[in-house]
């Protein structure tokens, strides 16, 4: 374990763990509301525009990535972020994929194996869309080499970060579920139309994404007033109290 994951799990145990399991559940309320809104409340057209692309919900969604990469790149030494630029790489990614980046600029989706066998698309498209996939399939690589299992070390312990993770790794693979549904379910002969409560709650979980990984970039790091009172003494998570 380097200096750096060193100081960052001294940092983050049971430091304002409680805090940061509010904001989850406070993060928790706003999603639901934000799907309860234009089910209950918008009429056809402004529902349409809060779920449109480059609506509210998508450029929320956009700038919560953000934020998160504004904060390792505050938090994270210059040394350690070079060593680690698979997370900025990640959550950039993430960033553009929403606001669907990954098929404005190429005839095909990059995601898609059309783009790459296709004989009407130029060669240099395919080399750069190859070039974009193998290195976010090698980010993906470091990220789970590097933090896997300081990530279930995490959860086991009920660290405000994992947890927060794992919020966020939820609200992906439910807003895929959510996603593929029709088709998937139409491979067995079940054919499903998308339908306006199926894409709210595909769009607003996307949106919990980015909020909770910025919570766990926050609980990671948390604010210099809180360390400064840790090192006077003021707060001592891991140190008991004398009783006499």
């Amino acid at each position: 374990m380097g200096e750096t994951d060193m100081a960052w799990s001294e940092r983050k145990t049971g430091y304002g763990k409680g805090h940061y399991f509010n904001q989850m559940g406070l993060a928790l309320l706003v999603l639901v509301f934000l799907i309860a809104l234009p089910l209950a409340f918008f009429p056809e057209d402004i529902r349409k525009f809060y779920l449109s692309e480059g609506g509210p919900i998508e450029v929320f969604s956009a700038a919560g990535y953000l934020i998160v990469v504004a904060t390792l790149v505050r938090e994270i030494s210059y040394r350690d972020l070079l060593k680690r630029w698979y997370l900025v790489a990640i959550l950039i990614a993430m960033c553009l994929r929403e606001l669907d980046f990954h098929a404005h600029f190429t005839t095909h989706n990059i995601t898609k194996t059309t783009l790459y066998i296709s004989p009407d698309v130029p060669l240099l498209e395919k080399l750069i869309g190859a070039m974009v996939v193998i290195a976010l399939g090698v980010a993906f690589y470091l990220l789970l080499k590097n933090g896997f299992r300081s990530f279930v070390h995490g959860l086991r312990h009920g660290e405000a970060t994992a947890v927060a993770i794992a919020a966020a790794i939820g609200c992906a693979v439910l807003s895929k579920v959510i996603d593929g549904a029709p088709s998937n379910l139409t491979f067995l002969g079940i054919h499903l139309a998308r339908i306006d409560t199926s894409t709210v709650f595909e769009e607003i979980l996307e949106l919990g994404i980015p909020i909770f990984l910025a919570i766990a970039a926050f609980a990671a790091f948390p604010t210099q007033d809180g360390l400064t009172k840790r090192a006077v003494g003021q707060v001592a998570p891991n140190k008991p109290r004398s009783v006499t």
